[in-house]
């Protein structure tokens, strides 16, 4: 017995100390964050091409195996990153609001997610952590004035900068892999080094000259990609950077071809994610829990020794108790563009069960920006033909069954729906029942319309500006306050400079001016205040 004891209590110490270690030997993490990426190099079995950099990392690092995002398009997911939130609890689900000249039935509005919510890097920034972003954001917000040292950073240029005197977080975002890249900038201006022989197409595709071609030009992106973190690594390692920074590297949702992006399968919500760290610990490991794409901002705050905020669905990925660990990961899908079908899913992370709530719509979205794609064009053009085998027809299908169940191990596809099977039956109600409860715990604004979502968020549709921050100097010490709750407030001395957040008082030295705002997401920004005592 006191043997047991004496193991558990050992296994609990060494935990402890692991955890502790992450916080206080990796004082820098980089974030190389890819757009419309599945998980489609070797560390996950796909052999078509050679990323000897990405491979690098896998060996290095741990290799997440069931990683997710909780939508598959890129604006609900990022809302949901930077927040650490599910996007049908803040009304950030639909895809794409800011959208009122493109999509002139759709209000103009932006996301206002409860007032304790916050976007990670701010806190980073609070304790001390210098905060790079490139351009894309995309949180369906505006992106706050506070929340980066340097925002937008080039996508290009800047990829190999970094700061070498004081810790850092930076995310370094792929655009090469996005969607638009396999009939844009990718296939005009990278010459095409995959051998299309060799690239295996999804049986729910045509197997065709035009689906290979496009799918050579996603791995072909891949491969640009790969080179470029090559150069990043080299830059750390000449710098002296690579010993003390966590690298993670993951996708924003799955591959920018069909069924794929927009859908809830695997296909579209399954994402490639590795953690490397400086001493390269548990390096070349594989991770088996259901994690999300929302819980790198709690683990990111945890790298820094920082707490998670209360009240938020994003979980420390490392945080050492059974609690912590994941039953079911979660999936919606709403309005992609002009179009709007409505669906829900959940996953034990090997059976799937996908709601469709509005059967009598097609499977596969008519949008008009996906018609760019030339093996979108032919699926369209091979489906009014007849052309299609049983297997391809279904992804073109008029209307859906009002629920699908996969088993993701001996069906890795997804072609065929077990929901009507007997042998499935407790599976399906077990799935089932898990979806509902969660829809109703964390509150789902899918069933509100979005016109009653942006007037709550911005009254009469117009966009609330946070009140001025209020100012109290006694003794040079300077006091902020403000009485927009959920608000920040930023301060600086010099026009020039960037803005600090602000979290207690501080001294203002004589002749000093002083510059403060204060900012709520989605909302304006408060008119500046220039103190002069």
């Amino acid at each position: 017995m006191k043997s047991t004891i004496r193991t558990i209590l050992f296994k609990i110490l060494f935990l402890n100390i692991i955890h502790v270690s992450f916080s206080q030997t990796s004082t820098n993490v980089i974030w190389l964050d890819f757009e419309d990426l599945s998980p489609i190099f070797s560390a996950y079995g796909d052999k078509t091409i050679s990323t000897p950099n990405i491979d690098r990392i896998a060996k290095e690092g741990i290799v997440f195996k069931k990683a997710f995002t909780t939508v598959p398009v890129c604006a609900p997911t990022r809302s949901s990153i930077i927040t650490g939130m599910y996007p049908t609890s803040i009304g950030s689900h639909n895809m794409r609001i800011q959208a009122q000249n493109k999509y002139p039935n759709i209000p103009n509005y932006e996301v206002v997610p409860p007032d304790y919510v916050r976007c990670f890097p701010d806190i980073l920034r609070e304790n001390g952590v210098y905060t790079v972003s490139s351009k894309k954001s995309d949180y369906q917000f505006a992106a706050s004035p506070l929340t980066w040292d340097v925002y937008p950073a080039n996508d290009s240029t800047d990829r190999f900068s970094f700061p070498k005197d004081k810790p850092f977080f930076k995310q370094i975002n792929f655009w090469e892999t996005h969607e638009s890249q396999i009939w844009g900038w990718g296939r005009q201006n990278i010459p095409l080094s995959v051998d299309t022989s060799k690239v295996i197409v999804p049986p729910y595709l045509p197997q065709t000259v035009t689906n290979k071609l496009d799918w050579a030009t996603q791995y072909n992106n891949l491969k640009y990609c790969d080179v470029i973190i090559g150069k990043i690594l080299d830059t750390l390692e000449k710098n002296g950077l690579l010993k003390n920074t966590i690298i993670i590297l993951s996708g924003d949702h799955g591959n920018g071809l069909p069924r794929s992006k927009r859908s809830l399968h695997n296909s579209g919500v399954s994402v490639p994610l590795l953690i490397r760290f400086p001493d390269k610990r548990q390096a070349g490991t594989i991770n088996n829990d259901l994690v999300y794409l929302m819980d790198l901002g709690p683990t990111i705050l945890s790298f820094y020794n920082i707490p998670t905020p209360p009240n938020i669905h994003g979980r420390n990925i490392f945080a050492n108790n059974e609690a912590n660990k994941r039953k079911y990961v979660y999936f919606s899908a709403d309005r992609f563009d002009e179009s709007i079908d409505l669906l829900r899913a959940t996953s034990d992370g090997r059976y799937k069960y996908i709601r469709n709530y509005q059967p009598q719509k097609p499977q596969f979205l008519n949008l008009t920006y996906r018609k760019s794609q030339e093996g979108v064009k032919e699926l369209y053009r091979l489906d009014s033909l007849g052309k299609l085998n049983p297997v391809q027809a279904a992804l073109m299908r008029k209307t859906k069954p009002p629920e699908e169940l996969y088993d993701t191990k001996n069906d890795p596809y997804e072609i065929n729906n077990i929901a009507g099977s007997a042998e499935h039956q407790a599976k399906l109600i077990e799935l089932r029942g898990a979806l509902d409860l969660w829809i109703r715990e964390t509150g789902d604004l899918g069933f509100t319309s979005e016109s009653d979502i942006a007037k709550t968020f911005w009254p009469n549709l117009q966009q609330p500006q946070a009140e001025k921050p209020q100012i109290n100097l006694v003794k040079n010490k300077v006091t902020l306050t403000t009485s927009t709750k959920g608000a920040s407030i930023g301060y600086k001395t010099k026009p020039s400079d960037q803005w600090k957040i602000y979290t207690k008082p501080f001294q203002l030295k004589k002749g000093e001016t002083l510059y403060v705002i204060s900012h709520r997401l989605g909302w304006k920004t408060s008119e500046l205040i220039e103190f002069k005592p």
